[in-house]
């Protein structure tokens, strides 16, 4: 009985493996959500702020969403971008922004390995 009740803690206990930045049990090692409070964090603000300077008529967009695609180099710059899933017009302005965002660098080998090929839930 006891052996049960120790394998359920522990199937409930967050993971977090060496050298893996994982913020629950079942998500990924680079979460990279927006509001994580470390670098993961701060470069997913930093790259949804990119693309939110370079919206046209933010107003517009309210409530719209659009998932936005980015493969990046160690720079910063993107290497591809697209979208998908969301409103079409709006995804065409998030794709229209990201072209012209300046994308801050990664200055964390970690971090650059966890983003270098990502998805992003944007939202007006």
């Amino acid at each position: 009985m006891l052996a049960v009740v120790a394998s359920m803690a522990t199937g409930c206990a967050p993971l977090h493996p060496s050298g893996c930045h994982k913020t629950t049990a079942t998500g990924s090692c680079g979460s990279g959500r927006w509001d994580d409070d470390d670098q993961w964090g701060a470069q997913a603000r930093a790259i949804r702020a990119a693309v939110n300077a370079k919206i046209d008529d933010p107003q517009r967009w309210k409530g719209k969403k659009c998932r936005l695609h980015l493969a990046f180099a160690k720079d910063g710059t993107a290497l591809s971008i697209s979208t998908s899933n969301g409103n079409k017009a709006y995804c065409e302005a998030v794709l229209s922004a990201a072209q012209k965002a300046q994308f801050p660098a990664f200055t964390n080998p970690d971090v650059y390995r966890d983003f270098q090929k990502s998805g992003f839930d944007m939202q007006g």
